[in-house]
């Protein structure tokens, strides 16, 4: 069973990474931020970030850091796919769960977006509730975000690196080699 871990910051791409995988190769990804979303919904929570930190942040109080990546990784391991994704990789301790569960098949793969500015740009053209208004709010979210889960942390754990400055074809096109060139899945596709 392959693994496949996606980090970065907000609107970097790591779920049209996934998109693409899942597309592209039949690969599935599951996201932790679909999980708080869910709980935000139980709830009756409205799902702006800092609802959905709020809850991230009591999860981890209760349940400790990385508890939506064991949750996860406890349906991975019921289910027994040949390969899945994972979105949402966010903190260390994300990490420490994938790595100590799954070993030597959890790659982790970080997306980065050289400038912020695009990144919130990215954010405003998906046009989700949760996502800030202005590049101000966005810059406040992504240090509040940083303080709570230190998502720096975890893209140094990458085992690689994707530079998403392009278009959506770039993206696919740097994904496919990585996909080929890397062995990313486990095996090499067709």
């Amino acid at each position: 069973m392959k693994i496949i871990g996606a980090v970065g910051k907000n609107g970097s791409g790591k779920d049209e990474v996934l998109k693409h995988i899942k597309t592209a190769y039949g690969i599935p990804f599951y996201s932790t931020g679909d999980m708080v979303r869910e709980i935000a919904a139980r709830e009756g929570i409205e799902p702006t970030r800092e609802n959905l930190g709020a809850i991230s942040k009591r999860y981890f109080d209760d349940m400790g850091e990385g508890c939506f990546i064991r949750l996860l990784a406890d349906k991975i391991r019921d289910e027994r796919p040949s390969a899945v994704g994972i979105s949402g990789v966010r903190s260390l301790a994300d990490v420490t769960v994938l790595k100590s569960v799954f070993g030597a098949d959890c790659v982790l793969v970080n997306v980065e977006v050289s400038d912020s500015r695009r990144r919130f740009e990215r954010l405003t053209a998906r046009g989700e509730e949760r996502d800030p208004e202005s590049f101000e709010q966005f810059l406040e979210q992504e240090n509040r975000e940083e303080e709570l889960f230190h998502i720096e942390e975890a893209q140094d754990m990458a085992d690689f690196t994707i530079l998403n400055n392009g278009n959506l074809a770039d993206l696919h096109e740097a994904i496919d080699h990585l996909v080929r060139e890397k062995n990313l899945l486990g095996f090499i596709p067709e």
